[in-house]
């Protein structure tokens, strides 16, 4: 996440903490969707295969990596945000530099690596789209922050010009396939698809970071006030519930890989939703998570523990499939009962290492690009 000028605060060193956390929950989220769960039918006796099968079957549906992408676009919106609040003037050389460097450098540095495995590259195709609409919102940025006074109307319009725009490829188009979101709709439209969620993570941050200007009057538009008002609300209830909204966020999750499958084992009067509809749905549930995380202080250690792993979520999620595409050179047998947990430790070790090498050095250029300017007025009186 891009740091500030000034150093944390403790309350806001929490919210980076837990935000780590959630991103390194995220790409293993990703990982074990990429991988597949555990053959446990393979490693439980004979008497208790049916018991194997189940949890396969469940944990295929649990670790839903589409929903997992769309609370990064959350995070990713909220953190950049986070980052610029304060900042008069945004300065788009130091600021496209840093940004691009930070998640472009590795990217180019991984596309090298990859080249001279045969399958590398395939490989790679499944999280680069995620990339590039990252890319987009990181260039639309500065235009959208300069009239953040209607994010309220950036979010609604968002989301109804993407459904308008499914509605039309569903009714009247030609859809890639019942899941292809990314091969159907191209970059443009796939970085419309998930921009109201990206957005909200900046409305989250804006609402916390910002909070004295709100009470300024027509300082941000009637609309903006009334989803403020709603996302305050939602917060403060669900405060008090957030185990039970975790819980929520993950089932959503599976609901959304159950309503794609379409297995034999799936209940015929349950309908096939595609994930053009269910993930641009879901990412207003993600948002209302995030933001209900971040005002919500937990003293429990486990989020730092977590947080130290979220410090490599990205090289976690970029390179976890390289582990595969260097066992396929190997005689690897990937069909052994314990090949799922030499895939998992390879794609770990691989991550950190690269992490170590690439990703953190290039974060340290990004920080070095980025030219800090002085901490915003206050907000004239109302």
């Amino acid at each position: 996440m891009a740091s500030i000028s000034n150093p944390l605060a403790p309350s806001n060193l929490k919210k980076s903490l837990k935000l780590d956390a959630i991103r390194f929950l995220a790409a293993f989220w990703v990982l074990m969707y990429h991988f597949r769960p555990p053959a446990f039918k393979e490693l439980l006796p004979h008497r208790l295969a049916f018991l194997g099968s189940a949890l396969w079957s469940g944990s295929t549906a649990l670790f839903a990596g589409p929903a997992a992408v769309i609370v990064f676009f959350v995070i990713s919106g909220y953190c950049i945000h986070s980052a610029y609040q304060r900042d008069v003037t945004l300065k788009p050389i130091s600021y496209y530099a840093s940004r691009f460097v930070r998640i472009g450098l590795p990217l180019v540095i991984l596309l090298c690596l990859v080249q001279p495995l045969p399958t590398g590259q395939n490989y790679l195709e499944s999280v680069l789209w995620s990339l590039y609409c990252e890319m987009v919102y990181y260039a639309v940025y500065p235009l959208l922050r300069a009239h953040f006074r209607y994010i309220g109307e950036m979010i609604v319009g968002c989301a109804i010009v993407a459904g308008v725009m499914v509605a039309v490829v569903r009714l009247i188009g030609h859809p890639a396939c019942h899941s292809c979101v990314y091969e159907t709709y191209g970059v443009p439209g796939t970085a419309l698809l998930y921009a109201a969620g990206w957005i909200s993570g900046c409305l989250i941050a804006e609402t916390q970071r910002n909070s004295t200007r709100f009470n300024v009057r027509s300082a941000y538009s009637p609309l903006t006030m009334l989803i403020r008002r709603g996302l305050d609300m939602s917060t403060r209830f669900l405060s008090h519930h957030l185990v039970a909204l975790r819980v929520t966020v993950v089932m959503a999750g599976a609901a959304i890989m159950i309503l794609l499958s379409g297995s034999s084992l799936k209940p015929a009067f349950v309908p096939l939703v595609t994930p053009d509809i269910t993930l641009p749905l879901f990412q207003f549930l993600a948002a209302i998570w995030i933001a209900t995380e971040t005002v919500t202080p937990s003293a429990s250690s486990i989020w730092s523990k977590l947080a130290a792993l979220g410090a490599w979520s990205y090289s976690l999620y970029l390179c976890h499939k390289m582990a595969l595409a260097l066992l396929e050179m190997t005689q690897f047998d990937a069909t052994s009962r314990f090949a799922w947990f030499v895939q998992v430790a390879l794609a770990f070790v691989i991550s950190y290492a690269f992490y170590r090498l690439v990703e953190r050095p290039s974060h340290g250029v990004s920080q070095r690009l980025r030219k800090y300017t002085s901490d915003a007025p206050p907000a004239p009186a109302a």
